[in-house]
């Protein structure tokens, strides 16, 4: 997995760090388990949410291991989508399922982060008790624009008297970042919310309704016929549009607000994440994560989600839930900072 930045200079960026207060989660009651995980998923029907319309990025990647986790373990795997704010209206339905283990999801594990880090309205569940399963993918965020934009250049955005985006909502782990740029580049910029998903989102940048735009890169990569890439947040390119610079290739970056920069890239870590809630099981946890460690590394998955660029890389869900634990506490003392801009100055 990528490291950005070592932990003692990520640290030192963001000044030090503290325990962010987290919001209490009701739990419903554990239901008992048999003893055998197999044999209570064997024919049953399990349900993997999705926060997103058909055809976005989590979507597809659900679709992706879907089959290969229903034969793994024997049951019928559906997926269902629930869209509505930035994803977090699936999160907050899993957490009212019965804790069976017969409802999970795919989703992104920055999302919940950044909306119990920031304290966002809302928020029901304590982001380091849900149980994560597996990490699927990572992938940097792409900056773009229309192909007949009013501003068909970074160096043009930048000296635009209005720069408008499209975003589902506040800290839904597009606009944040939408935000963040803007503040490291000086943009004077309008995010609009309430569109439903990256469909949605590409649109209104196509047909310039907004004048730019921002995806995980893999979900903007149908649309790369449409569209004017103009630059990847993360440390380095991708590989699948190796042509694309990095923010720090078209700008330079006020050393002073470096740190917001490795604070967001290092939240963007954990990504497209199969969580279950908590309260599930143990023995139906250590079974699913154990499920999907087998899937995620079968070379025939991989392959299938390579040959639609969908790459996957997988990190186990105990590594995962580990750096989700850490990731509450990175903004430290800049949290205060860090809220306002992600949430107060470009809306």
């Amino acid at each position: 997995m990528r490291r950005e930045l070592k932990r003692r200079e990520f640290v030192s960026l963001l000044g030090g760090c503290s325990t962010a207060l987290l919001s209490p989660l009701a739990v419903p009651a554990v239901i008992a388990a048999p003893i055998d995980a197999a044999a209570f998923y064997r024919g049953k029907v399990l349900r993997i949410l999705v926060g997103s319309p058909p055809g976005g990025g989590y979507d597809i990647y659900a679709r992706l291991v879907a089959p290969a986790l229903a034969e793994k373990i024997g049951a019928e795997v559906l997926v269902e989508n629930k869209a509505g704010n930035g994803g977090l209206a699936a999160l907050a339905t899993l957490l009212t399922r019965p804790v069976d283990g017969l409802t999970i999801m795919n989703g992104s594990a920055e999302a919940a982060t950044l909306s119990q880090m920031l304290g966002r309205p809302g928020v029901t569940w304590d982001v380091t008790r849900l149980q994560c399963l597996a990490k699927l993918a990572t992938a940097p965020k792409l900056w773009f624009a229309g192909k007949t934009a009013r501003y068909p250049t970074v160096a043009a955005a930048r000296k635009a008297p209005r720069l408008t985006w499209s975003a589902t909502g506040p800290a839904d782990d597009i606009s944040d970042v939408q935000a963040i740029i803007s503040y490291v580049l000086g943009l004077h910029s309008k995010i609009v919310v309430g569109y439903r998903g990256s469909g949605d989102m590409s649109l209104a940048v196509i047909s310039n309704e907004v004048d730019c735009g921002l995806l995980s890169a893999d979900s903007a990569l149908p649309h790369i016929d449409s569209i004017k890439p103009f630059a990847l947040f993360g440390a380095k390119r991708w590989a699948h549009l190796p042509e694309v610079p990095t923010l720090s290739e078209v700008a330079p970056l006020p050393a002073d607000k470096l740190w917001i920069v490795a604070l967001r890239e290092k939240i963007g870590e954990a990504q497209r994440a199969m969580v279950a809630a908590p309260g599930v099981p143990a023995e139906r946890i250590d079974y699913l994560r154990d499920a999907f460690g087998k899937i995620l590394t079968d070379p025939a998955v991989i392959a299938e989600g390579a040959r639609t660029n969908r790459e996957l890389e997988y990190m186990a869900g105990a590594e995962l839930q580990a750096m989700v634990a850490d990731l509450m506490k990175a903004a430290g003392p800049r949290l205060p900072e860090f809220k306002k801009i992600v949430l107060d100055t470009y809306f």
